[in-house]
């Protein structure tokens, strides 16, 4: 190729990064606060933690109750399940509340770290 038919296509892929560079600071310079949804947020967590503790409940019980038909001890697996059930789902709840979505809807307002005693001066 010659050295002329290189210039123009430079020229219009500079032009076009500056262009693109002045529309996204326009953009950012006009975008205000954008909607509040720390609120939709909130309630959407709420609700994730109530279906994972009702989940892990319903697993546990469903499972219990077809060994109960197959077995034909109707309801004591599945009444025996039951508390493993809670237990996923309690323990569920607490995995949700320590992730990434929820310290973000709270605003790292969650619980406090607990205190560690420390043993150098011992």
């Amino acid at each position: 190729m010659s050295d002329t038919g290189d210039k123009p296509s430079q020229d219009r892929l500079k032009d076009l990064s500056q262009r693109l560079d002045k529309t996204l600071q326009e953009r950012r310079g006009n975008a205000g606060p954008g909607p509040d949804t720390t609120e939709g947020s909130a309630a959407g967590l709420a609700m994730r933690a109530v279906t994972e503790l009702l989940a892990g409940l319903l697993v546990c019980m469903g499972l219990g109750w077809m060994a109960d038909k197959y077995l034909g001890t109707a309801p004591w697996i599945m009444l025996a399940l039951m508390p493993l059930g809670l237990a996923a789902g309690v323990m569920n709840v607490m995995r949700l509340s320590k992730s990434k979505q929820a310290d973000d809807v709270l605003g790292g307002k969650g619980p406090p770290a607990p205190s560690v005693k420390d043993d150098d001066e011992d």
